[in-house]
């Protein structure tokens, strides 16, 4: 049997080489070495074969991605920043399960994000221009790239975790939710039940999901590197 170096150094060539017929084995077979991880293998490994998985996942077809982010969400395994990679593939009970995993205490501190600047820029454009380029403005209000911006944008309760995780005001929240997803003219419980999403976020797994968000700008996986350092 292959140690964990000569594993990884195969997986990482069939990574580089695949038809994308056939990323979903590749990433079907990370999957269940990430959950059944062998006793002969140093824990000082997981990280490459982890950092390879983010990698291999961002060519996956949709499809494959709930696949593979179901089987991880399912498994208390499963690192918390590759659940959250994964976190716009999954229904919305395994959201839920992600978020709570955020929510789970650490050794480090969640950094103080609050930006007041940030907040009424989104709040002032919002009134001004409404729903026009809302997720490029996001994504600079948020400092998260302009995909992760534009997935929140169309996801409500993914928009209330930023909010909460940037520490915005409620009302700042309220205003900027009903602007962008609209009132419910049928159902004032509806509303109401929307407008509550803030309120039933945990703020330690808002900031650290939001934290996610933001470290994931502008900074590509390289397997290989890590794989060489571990």
């Amino acid at each position: 049997m292959a140690n964990a170096r000569e594993r990884l150094t195969h997986l990482v060539e069939l990574a580089s080489q695949s038809a994308p017929e056939k990323s979903r084995a590749l990433a079907l077979e990370l999957c269940d070495l990430l959950l059944d991880w062998p006793e002969d293998y140093s824990a000082a490994m997981r990280a490459p074969f982890e950092a390879l998985m983010e990698k291999v996942a961002r060519g996956l077809d949709p499809a494959t991605r709930k696949l593979v982010g179901a089987r991880l969400a399912s498994s208390a395994k499963a690192p918390v920043d590759l659940l959250n990679g994964f976190f716009f593939d999954v229904p919305a009970e395994l959201k839920e399960t992600i978020l709570a995993r955020n929510d789970l205490p650490t050794s480090a501190s969640e950094p103080e994000m609050r930006d007041d600047d940030a907040e009424m820029t989104l709040l002032d454009a919002m009134r001004g221009e409404g729903n026009s380029d809302f997720a490029p403005l996001l994504g600079r209000c948020l400092a998260i790239e302009t995909a992760a911006a534009e997935l929140v944008a169309g996801d409500a309760r993914a928009f209330a975790i930023a909010c909460r995780g940037a520490q915005f005001a409620r009302a700042t929240w309220s205003s900027v939710s009903l602007l962008r997803f609209g009132a419910n003219p049928v159902s004032v419980e509806a509303d109401y039940a929307h407008l509550g999403l803030f309120d039933d976020i945990a703020p330690n797994a808002a900031r650290r999901m939001l934290q996610y968000w933001r470290s994931r700008r502008d900074a590509p996986i390289a397997a290989e590197a890590d794989m060489q350092a571990a």
